[in-house]
C-alpha cells in the first residue's frame, strides 16, 4: 500500500531525475578536462587506482574537491536566496546582493591582510558569525514600515558596498596577493579542498534539515502574516530563524569561494519555474539548481581561456544581472 508519504518520495524523484542527469556531464567534465598533459585513460586509471603520484594529486585533490566544493557553495547561496527571499517578501533576494556575504568579507580581509591572527576553523567560524551579524541587521530594516523590495536591495547593495571597501582597505594593508584578492571579491575554487568539504557539508546539511522541518510554515508568511498568525504561525520569529539560516550559509560559502553574486537571487526563480510553488519543492530546487548554475558557471571560467581562469562570479553575473533587471521591470 502506497503511503502519501511514498507519494511524496515519487512525486520529488520524477521531478528530479532529469535534472540530476544533466548534472552528470558538469561532473565529468570537472574530472576529466584541465590543462594537463594526462589522456583519458590515464585519468581513469587514475580515479580507480589509489597510486600516489602527481596525476592523482591533480584529479583528486583539485579537481574532485574543486567540483565538490563549487556544487556546495552554490547549493548554499540557492538556499540562502530562498530563505531571504521568502523573509523579505522581495524577488530580488540574494544573500551577496543584500550584503550578508559581506560580513564575512571583511573578516577574510582582515585575516588576510594580517590585522587578525587565526587558525582555519577560526577563520571559518569567524566568516559564519560575520555574515550572521550581518544577516540580523538586515531583519531589523525588514521590520521597518512600507519598505518596498526596490528600497530594501537598494540598502542591501549599499551594505555590500560598504564592507567589500572595508574589506578591500584590511588587504592594501597587508601582503595578500592579487589573485587572493580576486577570489574574495569576484569569486573563486581554486584553494578548493578536501577540509572545506568537512567544513562546508555538515553546515549545508543541518540548515537543509531545519529548512525543511520549517518548509510547512513558509506558505502561511507568504500569505501576509495576518493570516499567518490566524493559522498559529509566528512570522517574526519564523523570518528570524529563516535570516539566521541565511546568514550561516553565506558566511560559509564566503569562506570557501569569495563572494558570488546572483546565484541566490535566480536559483528559486528557476526552482519555481521547474518545480512548481510547492515550498518543499522549491525549497529542495533551490539547492539544486544553486549548486548546479554555479558548477556550470566554474566550469566554464575554468575551461574557457585555459589555463588562464575567469572569476566564477563573473560568469554568474552574466547569468544573473539581466535576470535582476528583469525581476525589477516587473516590480510596482
Amino acid at each position: 500500500m502506497i503511503t502519501t508519504q511514498d507519494n511524496k518520495f515519487i512525486i520529488i524523484t520524477k521531478r528530479f531525475i532529469g535534472p540530476i542527469l544533466l548534472t552528470l556531464p558538469l561532473l565529468f567534465i570537472g574530472v576529466f578536462f584541465g590543462p594537463s598533459d594526462s589522456s583519458f585513460g590515464e585519468t581513469f586509471k587514475t580515479l580507480i587506482s589509489l597510486d600516489n603520484n602527481v596525476n592523482h594529486i591533480i584529479i583528486w585533490d583539485i579537481r574532485i574537491t574543486r567540483v565538490i566544493v563549487s556544487f556546495l557553495v552554490g547549493s548554499m547561496l540557492g538556499l540562502a536566496g530562498f530563505l531571504i527571499q521568502l523573509s523579505t517578501k522581495s524577488p530580488l533576494g540574494d544573500p551577496n546582493l543584500f550584503g550578508i556575504g559581506g560580513g564575512a568579507t571583511i573578516f577574510l580581509g582582515a585575516a588576510y591582510g594580517g590585522a587578525l591572527s587565526v587558525t582555519n576553523p577560526t577563520l571559518f567560524l569567524g566568516c559564519i558569525s560575520a555574515s550572521f551579524a550581518v544577516a540580523m541587521i538586515l531583519l531589523r530594516l525588514i521590520a521597518v514600515p512600507n519598505l518596498t523590495p526596490i528600497k530594501l536591495a537598494i540598502m542591501g547593495i549599499a551594505v555590500g558596498a560598504l564592507t567589500i571597501s572595508i574589506s578591500t582597505a584590511f588587504i592594501s594593508h597587508g601582503t595578500v596577493f592579487p589573485a587572493q584578492l580576486v577570489g574574495i571579491i569576484s569569486g573563486s575554487f581554486i584553494t578548493s579542498d578536501w577540509n572545506r568539504i568537512y567544513y562546508l557539508t555538515p553546515v549545508l546539511l543541518l540548515c537543509l534539515g531545519i529548512s525543511i522541518a520549517i518548509a510547512k510554515h513558509f506558505l502561511p508568511i507568504m500569505l501576509g502574516d495576518p493570516i499567518a498568525k490566524s493559522l498559529g504561525v509566528n512570522p517574526i520569529k519564523l523570518r528570524a530563524l529563516s535570516m539566521a539560516l541565511a546568514g550561516i550559509l553565506t558566511g560559509a560559502a564566503v569562506y570557501a569561494a569569495g563572494i558570488i553574486g546572483f546565484i541566490g537571487l535566480i536559483a528559486p526563480h528557476i526552482s519555481r519555474k521547474l518545480f512548481g510553488n510547492s515550498a518543499y519543492l522549491t525549497l529542495l530546487g533551490s539547492v539544486f539548481v544553486g549548486g548546479y548554475i554555479t558548477l556550470l558557471s566554474d566550469q566554464i571560467g575554468r575551461l574557457v581561456l585555459a589555463p588562464a581562469e575567469i572569476p566564477v562570479g563573473l560568469t554568474t553575473t552574466i547569468l544573473g544581472a539581466p535576470t535582476m533587471m528583469y525581476l525589477a521591470l516587473k516590480l510596482r
